[in-house]
């Protein structure tokens, strides 16, 4: 018997000796697993692929800002800062040179290098690439690496906007391997930015986790970033209340509203340099003739558009986003800036249509798709006698027709700037990377060519001037309004700083209570 209890005591001792290890292995687990810090993120479309090169869709911009880096950036002002390149020289207006950062490392654990940028830019300028951001790059005829941390640009004309450009996305640093090993980087994502994709749960969420090894010292703050797709802005308010999410962005100017009136959040808002605009496809009758496309903007009336779609969370604009206010005119220095229904009828008889028309108008439920503007622009051409049916598509859908010019008119979000010549000449001129309206006119070229080649202010203002004019006078698009930038935060978030083009870099500053 004693042996029995001395055999039973010592395997109590044994199993006590294995099961405490593991408890107290469980417990560090715990702690660590209580210790990290997320980011939730609301957002209410999907990513439409994050191949920087080669994506339009704001909600993918807002994931690769942080995910990838560009040679310059955008700080919370609008002003150009060192990014990937700590400087930079101008020794003429034809000749840039960048002196990156060094030891920066892809999420690979490769070095950053000059020849990277080398191959990047001309990877976004390479027509097969189809690049929406080969306009930025369209006067560079030559990208050399002088060392290992020297990158040369050479310009054919002198550029006022390049370093804005180069803040753009679409610009981003990316490594040859990753794109040769997946044929694009749609779906995957080997950048230098802050954070770094561990998982992409299509239509629900994106986990993103912290880049131990960011060039930023202290940066990024916490350890993972999940971004939620939650369509219905209500919704997404409740998240945030509830303690889902810690941050949400929302567009919808009743929620936001609504929010505004609650103490158990925080509304961030600022005036965005994003333009709404109602396109016409320029090769589709009757929208050849600027007749009637000068008939529907007078028929416009954005103070209404405004008031019924964002709930005032937005200024009716120009082709120049209000918040840039060194170019942008005020809509009264402009034409057809207010509704005229009895000229807008007689130009429709002039053209051939005295008992109106009908065509389409496509859009999508999602904000930047526009749904709740085209109604109230369909409502609004009710007093001409024209016709607007809305063709509701998905959000898939909507990128496909705009990708394909597949399209009588369209209801968009046009990533604006404070540099008119980044926003306006790759929307507009005849060669314009997202020329989706088709438009071909020679004064319009000649003047968005000689804007981006004056460095003297004045000329430039003057330039401008004139351009404003001639877009509105002639059409092609509808200038809108610039929809107030809109975030809503948990009181437990602190550090996030908004910017106005919408970008979310400044997560990677953010931390949670």
């Amino acid at each position: 018997m004693k042996k029995l209890v001395s055999r039973m005591m010592v395997v109590s001792l044994i199993l006590a000796a294995l099961v405490i290890p593991m408890l107290t292995a469980s417990g560090t687990k715990e702690e660590a697993k209580s210790t990290e810090k997320v980011i939730t993120i609301g957002v209410d479309q999907e990513a439409i692929g994050i191949d920087p090169h080669i994506v339009t869709a704001f909600s993918s911009h807002r994931r690769l800002d942080l995910l990838y880096n560009r040679l310059v950036r955008l700080d919370s002002d609008l002003v150009v800062v060192p990014d990937l390149a700590e400087s930079w020289d101008i020794p003429n207006n034809l000749t840039y040179i960048f002196h990156l950062r060094k030891g920066v490392k892809f999420h690979n654990g490769r070095e950053m290098v000059a020849d990277d940028v080398k191959y990047s830019l001309e990877r976004v300028m390479d027509p097969k690439t189809a690049s929406p951001g080969k306009s930025y790059l369209s006067l560079v005829t030559g990208v050399e690496v002088l060392d290992t941390y020297t990158v040369k640009l050479t310009l054919s004309a002198p550029l006022a906007s390049l370093l804005d450009s180069l803040t753009s996305n679409n610009l981003a640093i990316v490594p040859k391997e990753a794109v040769e090993a997946n044929g694009n980087l749609q779906k995957v994502a080997v950048g230098t930015g802050p954070f770094m994709l561990q998982e992409w749960v299509a239509d629900n969420s994106m986990t993103l986790v912290k880049n131990p090894n960011y060039f930023v010292t202290g940066a990024p703050i916490v350890d993972k970033v999940i971004f939620r797709i939650i369509p219905e802005a209500a919704s997404l308010l409740a998240g945030v209340k509830s303690g889902d999410l810690d941050i949400a962005t929302i567009n919808d100017g009743a929620t936001i509203r609504q929010a505004k009136k609650t103490n158990d959040v925080v509304v961030m808002s600022k005036p965005g340099i994003n333009v709404r605009t109602f396109g016409f496809n320029n090769t589709r009758v009757p929208f050849t003739d600027v007749r009637v496309r000068q008939a529907i903007a007078m028929t416009i009336d954005r103070n209404e558009i405004v008031a019924m779609a964002e709930f005032g969370m937005g200024t009716p604009s120009g082709p120049i986003p209000v918040a840039a206010t060194d170019w942008a005119l005020p809509l009264d220095k402009l034409p057809m800036n207010t509704p005229n229904y009895d000229k807008a009828k007689a130009l429709l008889r002039e053209a051939g249509y005295p008992d109106g028309f009908s065509f389409n108008i496509v859009c999508s439920a999602t904000y930047e798709g526009g749904l709740d503007v085209a109604q109230v622009i369909q409502s609004e051409l009710k007093n001409i006698g024209v016709t607007a049916n809305l063709e509701v598509v998905e959000w898939g859908v909507y990128i496909d027709r705009w990708v394909k010019r597949d399209f009588d008119s369209m209801v968009e979000i046009r990533g604006g700037s404070g540099e008119p010549d980044r926003f306006l000449y790759r929307t507009i001129h005849s060669t314009g990377g997202v020329n989706n309206f088709l438009f071909k006119d020679a004064e319009t070229d000649r003047l968005l060519d000689l804007g981006r080649s004056q460095t003297v202010p004045a000329e430039r203002k003057a330039t401008y001037n004139a351009l404003q004019k001639v877009l509105t006078e002639k059409a092609p698009l509808i200038f809108l309004y610039s929809p107030s930038e809109s975030h809503v935060l948990s009181p437990r978030v602190t550090g996030f700083k908004q910017v106005g083009n919408g970008s979310l870099y400044y997560v990677t500053t953010t931390d949670v209570q």
